[in-house]
């Protein structure tokens, strides 16, 4: 969890299309990266539930759309944050890495398995690297923008 899903996401994020691939026709539904933020968080919640871990792990059917999924998700995320303004960037990107502290924290702190396929220690693992993970995102997407600024 903590290694392979950020590393399709990643793997997402640095695909390049050739430049035969017009998408200019399909930008027209993604105003301001509006529809692929959408899309996105919707792959990233969807992956954040323990069922959907669980299945997975047990069927090589769901690990292949897990892949898919997340690989889809890299690439819509960097499409939504080239186009998007940084209001939209602070909703969305605020409420994914609050959403993945938070899931981390509760992994963490549960005295339950959630997921039946891992341990409780692995659990607990899991959700500290959530946690670790959700932390440093949000200090390299904040260092970045200030970077950006034009401090006058």
């Amino acid at each position: 969890m903590n290694i392979q899903m950020p590393l399709l996401i990643l793997s997402g994020v640095f695909i390049t299309f050739p430049e035969k691939f017009n998408f200019d026709k399909l930008s027209r539904l993604n105003l301001y990266g509006l529809t692929s933020f959408i899309l996105s968080q919707l792959i990233l919640a969807y992956w954040m539930l323990p069922i959907s871990i669980d299945r997975a792990i047990i069927n090589w059917k769901y690990d292949i759309a897990k892949i898919i999924s997340l690989v889809l998700c890299g690439i819509l995320i960097r499409l939504s944050l080239s186009k998007s303004t940084l209001v939209m960037e602070i909703f969305f990107i605020g409420y994914f890495l609050s959403m993945m502290i938070w899931a981390g924290n509760f992994y963490f702190q549960s005295n339950e398995r959630l997921c039946n396929v891992y341990s409780q220690d692995s659990q607990q693992f899991a959700g500290a690297g959530l946690m670790l993970i959700g932390a440093m995102l949000t200090l390299i997407w904040i260092s970045s923008k200030l970077k950006s600024q034009k401090w006058s």
